[in-house]
C-alpha cells in the first residue's frame, strides 16, 4: 500500500519530490525482493517511463524505475531485458518514448553509479543517435543522459566508453553526433 502511494507519487511535476520519493522507495523494495508484486510494479513503471503522455509522468517513472533496480539488485536488468527494452525504444520508439528511454538510462546510471557502468557500453550506439535525432525534447534528453553517464564512469569505464565512441565517428553520418562524441 505505502509502495504504491510513492509510485503515485512520482507523477508529482518536481524533481526534487520525484528524486525524494525514489530514495523511499529503494529500501521499500527492498522488503518486496523476490515477490511478484515488486516485477509487476517495476514493469508498469517501465511502461510509464516509454508511454506516458506528460514529461513529469516520464521522468517520475524513471526515477522509480532506478529505485526499484537499485532495491531489487542490479541482476533485474538481466532478468527482465530491461537494457535492450530502452535500446530497442529510443532507437525505433515515439518521440515521447525515446524521451522516457533516455531519462531511465540517466536515472539508472545516477543511481546505480559503477554498478551500472557494465551496461553502459551497450548503450552508446543508440545514446549517439539520440544526439542528431529530429526532436529537440529527445536531443536534450541525450545530452542529459550523457552527462550523468560520462560523472558517473570510473577510470577503467571512460577506457571502455572511449572506443565504441571513436569508432563510430568516421562512420557516423550525421555532424551532431559527431560534434557530441567529442
Amino acid at each position: 500500500v505505502i509502495t504504491e502511494s510513492l509510485i503515485k507519487a512520482l507523477r508529482t511535476p518536481s524533481e526534487s519530490v520525484q528524486r525524494a520519493v525514489a530514495d523511499c522507495l529503494t529500501p521499500l523494495v527492498q522488503t518486496l525482493k523476490g515477490s511478484e508484486v515488486a516485477i509487476s510494479l517495476l514493469q508498469k513503471l517501465l511502461d510509464t517511463t516509454m508511454e506516458a503522455s506528460t514529461y513529469g509522468e516520464r521522468r517520475g517513472a524513471a526515477f522509480g524505475v532506478s529505485a526499484f533496480v537499485k532495491g531489487l539488485g542490479v541482476p533485474v536488468l538481466k532478468q527482465l531485458d530491461i537494457i535492450n527494452k530502452l535500446k530497442d525504444t529510443i532507437s525505433a520508439g515515439s518521440v515521447n518514448s525515446s524521451q522516457g528511454a533516455l531519462f531511465a538510462i540517466e536515472c539508472l546510471s545516477e543511481r546505480l553509479g559503477l554498478l551500472f557502468e557494465p551496461h553502459i557500453i551497450h548503450v552508446i550506439p543508440v545514446l549517439l543517435k539520440s544526439f542528431s535525432h529530429s526532436s529537440d525534447h529527445v536531443r536534450e534528453a541525450a545530452q542529459g543522459t550523457a552527462k550523468v553517464i560520462m560523472s558517473r564512469l570510473s577510470g577503467h569505464g571512460v577506457k571502455q566508453v572511449l572506443l565504441p565512441i571513436l569508432q563510430s565517428l568516421p562512420t557516423e553520418a550525421a555532424w551532431k553526433s559527431r560534434q557530441e562524441a567529442l
